[in-house]
């Protein structure tokens, strides 16, 4: 109200994205919400905090159409280095929603019996089957011991993401469209120009 932009970080919008949400499944229709994006100016800890928050939210509250990754200042801003940083929470809010399988399988209980009382389970062919895809693992997010780190070079998260935006950029090459896609896809925008032609 101070300032009569859209705060595209504010927990207020979140909260009513979750709410929109929640009302467009009681009608069955989907529900274009916003997450991934805030009013911060560049990628900085005020970014990452609100884009978390925003898809934190937009993910447990089950939106199905979520636009505004990667905006910075209220929107008026597309970032490159926004939208990868945000594909890494994205990844992670994917996780959590996941949840823990309960299964006789995940519970090894015959496990845990085998081991006993002061046991590890690190020498567990259960522990290398599962932990490959009950963990999630990032790419951008840091999880060495600092000296690895400063051998390493010691990048901070700003460099990390400008490096994977940068090798994107120069290296990724896009499935083709199928043929038959780009035709419907040519027709559609023919009639579109024909409807809104003159």
């Amino acid at each position: 109200m101070a300032t009569s932009i859209l705060s595209y970080g504010a927990p207020e919008l979140a909260l009513v994205s979750a709410a929109m949400t929640d009302v467009s499944k009681w009608l069955g229709v989907p529900m274009f919400s916003t997450a991934g994006c805030s009013d911060s100016k560049v990628l900085d800890q005020q970014a990452a905090i609100e884009a978390t928050l925003s898809i934190t939210v937009a993910a447990l509250s089950g939106a199905n159409l979520i636009h505004d990754v990667g905006y910075l200042e209220s929107g008026l801003l597309g970032s490159f280095d926004m939208l990868v940083m945000s594909d890494e929470v994205i990844g992670m809010a994917k996780r959590i929603l996941r949840g823990i399988g309960v299964t006789p399988e995940t519970l090894a209980v015959d496990v845990i019996e085998q081991v006993g009382p002061g046991g590890h389970y690190l020498t567990q062919e259960h522990t290398r089957t599962h932990f490959k895809t009950e963990t999630w693992f990032p790419t951008l997010i840091d999880r060495q011991m600092r000296r690895t780190w400063e051998a390493s070079g010691s990048q901070t998260m700003a460099e990390r993401v400008r490096a994977k935006v940068k090798d994107i950029v120069e290296h990724h090459e896009p499935l083709p469209i199928p043929a038959a896609v780009e035709r419907s896809l040519q027709e559609i925008v023919a009639q579109a120009e024909e409807r809104h032609a003159g």
